[in-house]
């Protein structure tokens, strides 16, 4: 399966695939309505915001997934020198199973791996299976709010580059 570096002409595609895997993924672990206001048009915005801004790397599995890698969102973890943050690794659920997770985290950290985190919703325990299989280790479990929903985000790090 091909994978690219995600261009502007993608944004609707990412859009897609970001409301598809919402979708498959989140119906029990958030209210239907904050799947819902995270839809299509709000997907086409963030992508195009973030494909124009620029600063995280972005590839895309046409019709498959997608992932991002960019500069650390928390000073704390940033001064503990996990410089990069795994901001966003979908797939459809078509497309799971295959090895195509590894394959976009790979080309989505670039050729100079290093210290990677990630948080994840508490409960995808597909996502911390796939996470703990690369190196990455729960480091904390922090209380959050989307919406009106309370959920767990789990934090997850790599103290060296996820394995293949």
């Amino acid at each position: 399966m091909e994978i690219r570096i995600a261009h502007p002409s993608d944004a609707p595609e990412l859009a897609d695939l970001h409301v598809t895997c919402w979708a498959e993924t989140y119906p029990g672990l958030l209210p239907a309505e904050e799947i819902a206001r995270f839809d299509h048009g709000f997907r086409l915005r963030q992508w195009r915001g973030q494909i124009a801004r620029g600063g995280s790397r972005i590839v895309i599995a046409p019709g498959a997934g997608f992932a991002q890698i960019g500069p650390q969102r928390e000073a704390a973890l940033a001064a503990r020198g996990y410089s990069d943050e795994l901001h966003a690794l979908y797939l459809t659920r078509a497309a799971q199973g295959r090895g195509l997770g590894r394959a976009l985290l790979a080309a989505a950290l670039g050729p100079a791996p290093g210290r990677l985190s990630a948080l994840v919703l508490g409960g995808n325990d597909r996502a911390c299976r796939f996470y703990e299989a690369t190196g990455a280790r729960l480091a904390e479990r922090r209380p959050e709010r989307i919406g009106t929903a309370e959920i767990t985000d789990l934090l997850y790090l790599w103290d060296a580059a996820p394995r293949p």
